[in-house]
C-alpha cells in the first residue's frame, strides 16, 4: 500500500467503514495533516482564564508551529505567528506577561504593541523608505471564541468561526462552559498518533473490554451518538432510574445487592461530594433508602444538593439534565466527558512532526461559583505517563494507547471495521478529516 491520500481515505467494505491503518503511521500521511488540517482548522489554543490580564501571553504549539495568544484589552484576545518579521526569532515562549505592554524581540529590540502594530524599527533610517508599518507587523492568527475555549486559525480566508461551530453553541448551552475554570492541568507524552487518542475516548463501545470492572454500576449500553456538523456528541438520552449493573453482564435483581453497586459508584465519583455529603451515603450504604423511595432517587437527591451546596447555579436546569452523563468533541482534538458542573477534557495534539508521538492535554474543569476566587493555573508536564497514578481507568485508557499503536503498525494489520453505530463518531471524524485533506 502506498501513502497516497487517496489510498488511505476512509473507505467501504461489507456495509462497513474502514480507516486505513497507516492513517495512523506513515509519516506521508501526518504530513499531508500538517499541511492541509492543521493550518485551515479552527482548534482550541487555551482558556480564556489563561490570559486573564491585559498584557498576558500564552504559546500554543502545534506541530512545528507556535502561536502566541495575548489579552491586549479587557474585552479582546489576538493571536500572532510566534516569529519576528525581522529575522525570525521567536517573540517569547510558554506563559507570562508583557509586563510593559509591548511586545520586544530579544534579537534586534524592535517592538510592537499589543494588537500586532509595530511600534519600533531599530535604526529605521538606515532601511529603504519604502519600507512601511504593514510590512513588519506581526503576523495575526484569527481568534474565535466560545464558551471560555480561546480557538485560533492559522488561514486568513477559513471559514467563519460560527459557520464551524454550528449547533455546537446551542447544543450545550445549558453546560455553561464559560462559567468554568480549571481544577487541575496536566500534559502527558504519549508513544501514539494524535488520532488514537482522539478514537479512545470518542465512542462507549470499549468500557465492557477495557473497563470491566465497571459494568456493576455501569450501564454501556444506553448511549445515543450523534453527529453536528463536523463535531459529534454520545451519551444517555435520560438520566438512569434504577441501580443496576450493565445488562452485559446477564445478572437478575436477585444477583446482586444496591447497596454493593451503590458503594461501586460511590468510589468512582467520590470526587464530587463534600465530606458531610459522603457521608450521608455511607448512611445510605448501611441502612438503604427511606421508605417510598428508591437507592438511586436518594443517591441523585444527594449529588444534586452537593452541587448546589457548592455554589452551582442550576437554575434552569431539570434534574433529569443536571445527572445525565455525555461525551463531547470539538474537531478536531478536544473531547471528552461532561456532566453539569464540571468536565473532563482531552485535547491531543501532534508532538513536533513524529507521527507517533502526542501531547494530550487532559483538563479537568468545573463551575466556579459566581465571586469565587479562582487559585491560578498549575501546570504540570510528564515525559512519561507511568510515572504518575492516574487511577484505575485513566490507567487502562493510557496503557491501550501504546498497545493499539504496537499493534497497527503490524504487518498483518489492514486497517479498522468500525461499528457503524457505536463507533459512528469515529468513522465521522476522519470523514471530516478526509474533507480537510482533499481541499
Amino acid at each position: 500500500m502506498t501513502s497516497s491520500k487517496d489510498d488511505l481515505s476512509v473507505r467501504e467494505q461489507s456495509g462497513m467503514a474502514v480507516v486505513p491503518g497507516a492513517r495512523y503511521t506513515s509519516q506521508a500521511f501526518f504530513d499531508l495533516e500538517m499541511d492541509r488540517l492543521w493550518p485551515r482548522v479552527w482548534q482550541v489554543a487555551c482558556r480564556e482564564e489563561e490570559v486573564p490580564q491585559a498584557g498576558d501571553f500564552l504559546e500554543y504549539i502545534i506541530g512545528d508551529q507556535s502561536i502566541l495568544v495575548v489579552r491586549s484589552d479587557a474585552e479582546t484576545i489576538r493571536a500572532f505567528f510566534n516569529a519576528c518579521p525581522h529575522r525570525g526569532t521567536r517573540l517569547a515562549s510558554g506563559t507570562g506577561s508583557f509586563m510593559t505592554s509591548e511586545i520586544r524581540c530579544r534579537y534586534h529590540a524592535w517592538r510592537w504593541n499589543l494588537d500586532g502594530e509595530t511600534v519600533e524599527v531599530v535604526d529605521r533610517h538606515d532601511f529603504p523608505t519604502g519600507l512601511c508599518d504593514d510590512d513588519v507587523r506581526l503576523g495575526e492568527v484569527k481568534v474565535g471564541r466560545w464558551g471560555g475555549f480561546v480557538f485560533v486559525n492559522m488561514d486568513p480566508g477559513c471559514e467563519p468561526f460560527e459557520s464551524f461551530l454550528g449547533a455546537i453553541p446551542e447544543v450545550f448551552a445549558s453546560y455553561r462552559f464559560e462559567d468554568m475554570r480549571f481544577r487541575s492541568y496536566r500534559t502527558i507524552v504519549f508513544e501514539c498518533n494524535w488520532k488514537t487518542a482522539v478514537d479512545a475516548f470518542n465512542e462507549g463501545y470499549h468500557p465492557q473490554g477495557l473497563h470491566p470492572q465497571m459494568l456493576t454500576w455501569y450501564d454501556d449500553t444506553r448511549f445515543v451518538y450523534a453527529q453536528a456538523g463536523r463535531h459529534s456528541l454520545y451519551g444517555e438520552e435520560h438520566a438512569r432510574q434504577e441501580m443496576g449493573p450493565s445488562p452485559r453482564l446477564g445478572l437478575s435483581p436477585e444477583d446482586y445487592d444496591e447497596a454493593e453497586l451503590l458503594a461501586d459508584r460511590i468510589d468512582a465519583v467520590s470526587g464530587l461530594f463534600s465530606r458531610s455529603d459522603r457521608r450521608l451515603l455511607e448512611e445510605l450504604q448501611r441502612n438503604g433508602p427511606p421508605a417510598g423511595k428508591t437507592t438511586i432517587e436518594v443517591f441523585n437527591e444527594i449529588r444534586i444538593r452537593a452541587m448546589r451546596d457548592r455554589g452551582y447555579d442550576l437554575t434552569g436546569l431539570t434534574d433529569d439534565q443536571i445527572l445525565r452523563n455525555g461525551t463531547m468533541h470539538i474537531f478536531p482534538n478536544l473531547l471528552g466527558p461532561i456532566v453539569h458542573g464540571n468536565a473532563t477534557l482531552y485535547r491531543a495534539r501532534p508532538n513536533g512532526l513524529d507521527p507517533d508521538s502526542t501531547l494530550l492535554d487532559y483538563w479537568a474543569l468545573e463551575w466556579a461559583p459566581e465571586g469565587a476566587e479562582v487559585p491560578p493555573v498549575e501546570r504540570k508536564f510528564y515525559e512519561d505517563w507511568t510515572t504518575k497514578d492516574w487511577g484505575l481507568i485513566n490507567n487502562q485508557d493510557f496503557g491501550n494507547l501504546v498497545e493499539v499503536t504496537r499493534g497497527m503498525k503490524s504487518r498483518g494489520y489492514r486497517g479498522a471495521l468500525l461499528n457503524p453505530v457505536q463507533e459512528a463518531n469515529i468513522i465521522h471524524h476522519h470523514r471530516v478529516i478526509d474533507q480537510y485533506l482533499a481541499g
